[in-house]
């Protein structure tokens, strides 16, 4: 199967296909064109651009799993299926997914994307994480729990996470909430992984999730980070303690 994701030549025609999605491209002046995603026949966005002289190229990419239907909540919710049970001061490795989305960007330069679409494959779904007063939503996902690299292709990321107790007894972790905009994507073709992660059990009662800044595999490409309100958001992030730091999120309400 040709591979989806990367970079496309802007020029009049179809693009590409995604399940019920079918993008194409209408040159519509001497140096403009009008992007448009069709879903199951019915047009479901539209933006006319510049080509800039042929300087501009269109990048689709997968992206955080926070654009659909609108940016209601940064985090995510994984729900482990099943539940994992880990021994006393021990740690064990398994694989999980995660939701992504898919973003269309319009790209003049690698550093310089604008995103003017994002869509996702399958049903977003929330649920609160904590307390009405001081929880969080959380995009929802369900997880089934693997030995190897198993995901829905562009509607899922391979997750490669090592669960640590340091309690002095058994602990059972049924979910997993971490911020989405803190999650770095890589690929291998086009199958996305989540960067390298942890979770580690400290309390009787909490637990924290790292995300390690760097690829769980070798030889995977990153995904440039390319919403501008996840670019502001993780600048301010590492201005105030330092570029590459460990992102980390503490489940104060159980897991």
């Amino acid at each position: 199967m040709a591979k989806k994701f990367g970079a496309y030549a802007v020029k009049e025609g179809p693009l590409v296909e995604f399940k019920d999605e079918k993008i194409t491209l209408e040159k519509t002046g001497e140096d403009s064109y009008l992007y448009r995603r069709e879903h199951s026949g019915e047009t479901a966005a539209e933006r006319l651009f510049s080509s800039d002289g042929g300087n501009v190229k269109l990048a689709i990419d997968p992206i955080r799993p926070i654009q659909m239907p609108q940016q209601l909540a940064h985090n995510i919710m994984i729900k482990l299926d099943p539940p994992v049970s880990i021994p006393p001061g021990s740690q064990v490795t398994h694989h999980l997914t995660m939701p992504i989305e898919i973003g269309v960007f319009t790209s003049s330069s690698e550093t310089n994307n604008y995103m003017i679409d994002a869509f996702s494959l399958s049903l977003p779904k929330y649920a609160l994480y904590g307390l009405p007063e001081s929880g969080y939503i959380c995009r929802i996902h369900k997880s089934s729990i693997t030995s190897k690299d198993e995901a829905v292709k562009y509607e899922e990321a391979v997750v490669i996470m090592t669960f640590k107790n340091s309690l002095p007894a058994w602990t059972t972790v049924r979910k997993i909430v971490m911020d989405a905009y803190m999650v770095d994507l890589y690929l291998k073709g086009d199958t996305v992984y989540l960067e390298d992660s942890n979770i580690a059990i400290e309390t009787g009662n909490i637990a924290s999730v790292y995300l390690n800044n760097k690829p769980p595999i070798p030889d995977l490409k990153e995904v440039l980070v390319a919403a501008e309100t996840v670019k502001k958001f993780r600048r301010r992030i590492l201005e105030r303690t330092g570029f590459g730091v460990t992102g980390k999120f503490t489940m104060e309400h159980g897991y």
